[in-house]
């Protein structure tokens, strides 16, 4: 994506497709500006589904709303719990892709990785996905979602990166509370606008970047916002100023964005005016969908009997899953697994990595209450 200039007037872009990226600088200093290119950028790209999550409430990104497939702008616990539902979401979609490129013939996918080629076959459910967390510190320190967030997002940057899942995160404190040592040592891509000091300019652009020189302290504030070092995107970290997009920028960039998804029949979720429920991502409810391959007389149940009823069940989502992919995907959700003793389709006993069924019940009976309640 286009992004800025260097010093000398030269262009310089940002990848985005087999890359995350981590933004940060102080307040005021052109962060959430930085993001907004990005948005705006894959915004015109039709194929590319946008999930931007504003977690300052200023409304920085609300003229994309009309093409994002989720969408939400605020400080307060509702959006907080949003967001971070959002990475729950993605950690499936992520793992529901691994599953689907998997299945790919190797002709087509040799690389097992997403292409262009894929991508635009809309049936295989595999186009780009960009997620935007806006003041991702907002999520990654509450007190209630943030340590669910942080491994959820740590997840989807490790394994997303050749799915076609991209994610952009942005924060005005880089510390390690809020912003999780496994996410910042993953992210390929790292802009760094004005810092205080050495630690947030490491935390940012990577381990040793201030004692190479790199150093996003020597920025002025407020007369060089803008101006940072981006790393990752070329050979060395250069210093670029972004491009600036003003409302009036933007909303031409989303209405030309807008008529480019109608053309294209992409548009989907709050864009089409589906509630969060339906506009949530995938249209399954996993712990339902568990708790009706598993009857209840069955008390205890392994894993991977759990996957193959799955994919019987819903075959374009649990498709390929395995007992591995029951677990990661139940994990969020407060559902260990345990070895169980069993009977194979052989009749020998033996002891398999399972749930039992009751944890299950509680986990639903909780997350229905806590929707109740808000």
């Amino acid at each position: 994506m286009p992004f800025g200039i260097d010093p000398r007037g030269r262009a310089q872009a940002v990848p985005l497709i087999q890359h995350n990226v981590l933004i940060g600088s102080q307040p005021g200093q052109g962060k959430t500006a930085s993001v907004r290119v990005l948005a705006c950028g894959a915004a015109l790209d039709p194929s590319v589904e946008l999930w931007l999550h504003e977690n300052k409430g200023t409304g920085d990104l609300d003229e994309l709303e009309c093409v994002s497939h989720r969408f939400v702008s605020g400080i307060h616990d509702e959006a907080i719990e949003y967001a971070a539902d959002s990475l729950k979401l993605l950690r499936a979609e992520v793992m529901r892709r691994a599953a689907a490129i998997k299945k790919l013939p190797r002709d087509l996918c040799p690389d097992k990785r997403i292409t262009r080629s894929i991508a635009d076959k809309r049936s295989l459910k595999l186009w780009p996905l960009l997620a935007v967390f806006d003041e991702c510190q907002n999520l990654f320190a509450h007190a209630k979602y943030g340590k669910q967030a942080g491994e959820d997002a740590e997840f989807i940057i490790k394994l997303g990166r050749a799915l076609g899942v991209i994610l952009v995160l942005a924060t005005q404190r880089p510390d390690k509370d809020s912003l999780p040592t496994g996410i910042s040592g993953n992210v390929s891509i790292r802009f760094c606008l004005r810092v205080a000091g050495q630690v947030e300019n490491d935390m940012i652009l990577g381990t040793s970047a201030y004692k190479n020189g790199v150093r996003a302290t020597s920025f002025r504030p407020e007369i060089d916002a803008g101006n940072g070092y981006l790393g990752g995107a070329g050979a060395l970290p250069v210093v670029v100023r972004t491009a600036y997009l003003d409302d009036n920028a933007t909303h031409a960039i989303a209405q030309r964005a807008l008529a480019l998804r109608k053309a294209e029949g992409t548009l989907s979720g709050v864009a089409i005016g589906e509630d969060a429920e339906s506009a949530a991502g995938p249209s399954y409810d996993l712990l339902a969908d568990v708790a009706a391959v598993v009857p209840v007389s069955e008390k205890r149940v392994w894993n991977e009997r759990i996957a193959a009823r799955l994919a019987e069940l819903r075959p374009e989502i649990y498709g390929g899953w395995k007992g591995e992919n029951v677990t990661s995907a139940l994990k969020p959700h407060g559902i260990k697994t345990t070895g169980i003793a069993g009977t194979t389709d052989d009749g020998e006993r033996t002891t398999r990595r399972g749930i039992v069924r009751d944890e299950l019940t509680t986990a639903i009976a909780e997350r229905d209450g806590n929707r109740g309640a808000a």
